[in-house]
């Protein structure tokens, strides 16, 4: 383990942190000190790829760099490192990764994630969220907008605030309460949305089923389509527009899958 580094940041930083292969852990919590673990988890090359990471915080105490070496390779294994930081509520994250999971806890304004491999997984996040990935699952408590493209993994957004975009190529995706627009294109895996409440709400998939929930009172337009599978609707119909037209659009295609909409479950904001 090296020696924790520690600094004044009576303010939000902006945080970077690139780690290719090990962990990434951020805290942000009311503190205003940020301080910095790095610690290595496989033998004497990772110590020696601990003891290289730069860790620097700009003059203004603003900006907080930590980066490990970029070619940590020998004898085909990787030198992992786990690097722990924890900076103070409201701050901003950029991480870059590898092979490395990403772990966030408390509240952060904004994140950007970028992985080959790796999991994400963020508590809060007060405005957008950029996460692109390779391979891994991706977990989002609550977010404003989001932006989610993968290939491969499960993605779970259990509260936006924002409008969510997600693209996937293989991989459940399940979005809990949305506020806003959800888009949701994946070639393979089932896609529900616990409780829509105003936007448009677009699903495409090549193979999965597709379910979204309408929170009560919400008038919504339904344009469904399987070539393979059933739809379903549970909704009340209207024999009329209402003024002003629909609060809500639905618009969901599968080419193997079922479709349904219905009522938004009571426990959906639970």
């Amino acid at each position: 383990m090296t020696t924790p580094h520690s600094f004044s940041t009576p303010d939000p930083v902006d945080l970077e942190v690139r780690n290719p292969v090990g962990t990434i852990e951020v805290t942000a919590a009311d503190t205003d000190t940020s301080t910095v673990q790095v610690t290595p988890l496989n033998g004497t090359d990772s110590a020696e790829a601990a003891d290289r990471v730069r860790v620097e915080l700009s003059a203004d105490h603003r900006r907080l760099l930590v980066a490990a070496p970029e070619k940590r390779i020998v004898f085909g294994r990787g030198a992992r490192l786990a690097i722990t930081v924890t900076v103070p509520t409201g701050s901003r994250l950029r991480a870059r990764a590898a092979s490395a999971d990403l772990t966030c806890s408390g509240q952060l304004a904004a994140v950007e994630s970028h992985t080959a491999s790796g999991d994400v997984s963020l508590d809060e996040v007060t405005g957008g969220t950029d996460v692109h990935a390779a391979s891994g699952r991706v977990r989002i408590g609550s977010a404003g907008a989001v932006s989610v493209r993968t290939a491969s993994g499960d993605i779970r957004v259990e509260r936006a605030g924002g409008d969510v975009d997600v693209h996937s190529a293989s991989g459940r995706v399940h979005v809990g309460l949305a506020e806003a627009s959800v888009r949701v294109h994946t070639a393979s895996g089932d896609v529900a949305v616990d409780e829509a409440v105003r936007g448009a709400v677009d699903l495409t998939a090549a193979a999965g089923d597709l379910r979204v929930g309408v929170r009560s009172g919400v008038v919504a337009r339904l344009d469904l389509n399987t070539v393979s599978g059933r739809v379903r609707s549970e909704l009340p119909v209207q024999d009329a527009p209402p003024e002003g037209g629909p609060t809500l659009v639905i618009r969901s295609r599968t080419m193997s899958g079922n479709v349904q909409i219905g009522p938004a479950a009571a426990d959906a904001r639970s």
